[in-house]
């Protein structure tokens, strides 16, 4: 017998597998974005790319973040290179025109990818220089070759993500910022460190050199700009002008002048030789995001939350282009050297090229890039890399193969709702269905079984046919109408109440004596323990009798009687056993049913149970529950037919499982 179970056990692998499979399939060809949808976007491009404004943001970072949870989306850490100068010739824009794409930036096959997403990214200055200087989001600096991607050189790292970085225009000096305020100047072309600021314990969002390299700019959280010395990192002068964070910089090739913008909505011109802000240059109507001079210093532009990118001239503050395209908030922009071309990249994912002179869009990224930081322009145009938050969709096989060794350990995720484990949902629904279908299968194999047998024994009688016609018409009836029928008549202040009919505790049982609560549990049992047990009255007892005719009319039955034995041990002990090979079968469809057959009932009582759990996941499109509920329900169909099995030898010893 234990061989036998031992094997059984091991054929069901297969099976698993099988279902498994198809129910993977099934989830994965349903139509729209559930993550999307349950996380309150739709299925459209504009949920899964982050929607519009820092909400919508925040909401597409969520989304991917659970995706990534889910298996349905890998991290992308890579430096994206795109060509530069067909951008830039394609000014003859066509809805069909994409933005071609050069090379997704490698490291070396010895180092592999990107460790993390590159969240700040300068080139180096010089004509034809292609190295870049990369900060990522866990703090790690380093120097990459713009054309292979092998790492050059590594710098001292920061503890936290680098949000901020800049390179002095003879390309010898380094500066980086992290979120706690920290900065670190660096020699460019040794990768050591030269200084170390105090902590400004805010991010700081952007950085600045002036001319000389002697000095640079911060933009801090706390809305003040400072002023620092190269050498020692130590703040000089601090400006305070705007009212909340300051978030771009950009000063001009002369140095006298310099220019800011950030949460107060405010793009400041100041002169550096009073150090005060001379003028507000052009209107903005949301927070901006990052700034960015020409390569002759004609033309600034800036980056804005309300999904535009606004250029003005330097010199007069007058608005030259505003280019609107983007669904989402604009981060990043920079400019090709030919001065008529822009470059911008959003929240929305996307990477955009603009033909300023004309204000339209000339080409586009091919697929969503990320969530973009920053842009950086080789100098003679021919290159555009951006640093994002890169996704990428993981193959079907790899999605399967992810969720299939979760689930062999137990682990069906979280579910879509409430961010629950599934598995601890299951364990807390599971003990409920299983409780009140076990109580009602007894319940109708009691009464159903000898009911069978009496009708068999007294065939065509007066009992056989009101039995036969009684349970029928209980069959016929559908489990809501007796339900609502009972609540109506039972349980309704109007009619009898005498039993409760919303879940199987009162809202006060927490208090109550253990008798009490005994009580009380078993009234409230009453009702749904109705509902499922009628139908299985007329399904089953006519099963019984049918078996019971089949052997009645055996030669052994005869033989029995002619012996003398009594009417009862012809029954119950030769008749009855010998019947019960066929009712047995049936078992193996009873586990199953506990979960499907009590949705309805579940769902009128408000009884938590699996019931209730797999009808409300399909509503709600919660697919980790709905994958783990159809994996239970396969499961406990294989247990089901193993039981069923080994009570074979239990009612026929002659029955051998070898």
């Amino acid at each position: 017998m234990l061989t036998y179970v031992i094997k059984r056990m091991f054929a069901m692998i297969p099976t698993l597998f099988g279902i498994s499979l198809v129910t993977f399939l099934i989830v994965l060809m349903a139509p729209g974005d559930p993550v999307a949808s349950k996380m309150g976007q739709g299925g459209g491009r504009q949920a899964t790319e982050g929607g519009s404004g820092d909400a919508g943001g925040r909401k597409g970072d969520a989304i991917k973040a659970k995706k990534k949870l889910l298996g349905m989306l890998e991290e992308h850490r890579t430096l994206m290179a795109w060509d530069g100068h067909a951008a830039a010739a394609s000014r003859d824009w066509m809805p069909t025109d994409k933005y071609k794409t050069v090379d997704e930036l490698r490291e070396t096959a010895a180092i592999g990818e990107l460790q993390n997403w590159a969240h700040a990214v300068v080139r180096a200055p010089g004509e034809g220089n292609v190295e870049l200087f990369v900060g990522d989001k866990k703090g790690a600096v380093f120097a990459i070759d713009g054309g292979t991607g092998a790492i050059v050189r590594t710098f001292t790292p920061h503890a936290t993500g680098v949000t901020a970085i800049a390179i002095s225009r003879d390309g010898g000096t380094l500066i980086t910022a992290d979120g706690e305020g920290s900065l670190r100047v660096h020699d460019a072309q040794s990768g050591a460190e030269i200084a170390s600021g105090d902590s400004l314990r805010l991010p700081v969002r952007d950085l600045a050199f002036l001319p000389d390299g002697e000095r640079f700019l911060s933009a801090c959280n706390d809305g003040v700009i400072r002023l620092h010395a190269t050498a020692t990192a130590r703040v000089e002068k601090q400006f305070s002008d705007h009212n909340n964070y300051v978030a771009a910089l950009a000063v001009s090739d002369d140095g006298a002048r310099f220019w800011s913008g950030g949460y107060d909505r405010k793009l400041r011109e100041w002169s550096t030789a009073t150090w005060k802000s001379t003028r507000t240059v052009g209107s903005h109507n949301q927070p901006i995001n990052a700034l960015t001079l020409s390569a002759d210093g004609a033309l600034l532009a800036s980056a804005c939350d309300d999904n535009s990118v606004r250029v003005f001239d330097a010199d007069t503050g007058s608005t030259s282009a505003t280019l609107m395209g983007h669904f989402g908030a604009v981060t990043a922009v920079a400019f090709h050297p030919d001065g008529r071309t822009l470059f911008s990249g959003s929240r929305d994912e996307t990477i955009r090229t603009w033909d300023i002179e004309t204000e339209r869009q000339t080409a586009q990224a091919p697929e969503n890039t990320g969530r973009v930081y920053g842009l950086a322009v080789a100098s003679d145009g021919s290159m555009l890399w951006s640093a994002a938050d890169s996704w990428r969709k993981t193959p079907a096989i790899k999605q399967y193969w992810t969720w299939l060794s979760k689930t062999a350990r137990g682990d069906f995720g979280r579910s879509f709702t409430d961010n629950k484990p599934v598995m601890d949902k299951i364990k807390e629904r599971l003990p409920v269905t299983l409780g009140l279908n076990a109580l009602a299968f007894v319940l109708i194999y009691l009464v159903s079984i000898p009911l069978g047998v009496q009708a068999a024994v007294k065939r065509g009688g007066l009992f056989d046919n009101i039995t036969s016609g009684f349970v029928f018409m209980l069959w016929s009836l559908p489990n809501f109408f007796l339900a609502t029928i009972l609540i109506m008549y039972l349980s309704s202040e109007r009619h009898l109440s005498l039993f409760p009919s919303v879940g199987l505790h009162s809202s006060n049982h927490a208090d109550m004596s253990y008798l009490t609560w005994l009580w009380d549990f078993g009234m409230h049992l009453v009702l749904p323990t109705i509902v499922l047990t009628y139908g299985g009255f007329a399904s089953l007892s006519r099963f019984a009798r049918a078996s019971m005719l089949d052997t009645i009319q055996q030669d052994f039955i005869r033989t029995a009687r002619a012996k003398g034995l009594s009417e009862f041990i012809v029954v119950y002990k030769h008749t009855l056993r010998n019947s019960l090979i066929a009712i047995v079968t049936l078992i193996g469809n009873l586990l199953p049913a506990m979960i499907g057959g009590s949705v309805i009932v579940e769902f009128i009582f408000s009884i938590r149970g699996m019931g209730l759990l797999g009808f409300e996941a399909i509503l709600s499109r919660d697919y980790p529950v709905v994958m783990a509920v159809t994996t239970f329900s396969a499961l406990l169909t294989l247990v089901g037919v193993l039981i069923s099995d080994i009570l074979y030898s239990v009612v026929d010893p002659r029955i051998s499982h070898g």
